[in-house]
């Protein structure tokens, strides 16, 4: 629940409960997209490492891979900053 929903709740600060969907959401998919990232470096180290001539392969996989972290963790962290609540 965000500070801002607790407001709404008129709960006293000491009795607002920090815990949000939305914040634990956002940080689940920012997780996922580094996954995603360490899984193509590997996958391109794997492939220069067994000699293979096309591991460039990966360079616009990758690229596009850490823009979507990107802004996985700047949503996250928006929100947060936004709404001031935490999973």
């Amino acid at each position: 629940m965000c500070k801002e929903e607790n407001r709404k709740k008129g709960n006293k600060p000491e009795d607002q409960v920090l815990h949000c969907g939305t914040a634990k959401r956002l940080l689940d998919e920012f997780g996922e997209a580094v996954k995603v990232v360490l899984a193509l470096h590997e996958a391109q180290f794997l492939a220069i490492v067994e000699g293979e001539s096309n591991a460039n392969r990966f360079d616009l996989l990758i690229h596009e891979a850490l823009e979507q972290k990107q802004n996985a963790k700047y949503a996250y962290l928006s929100h947060i900053e936004t709404h001031g609540c935490s999973f």
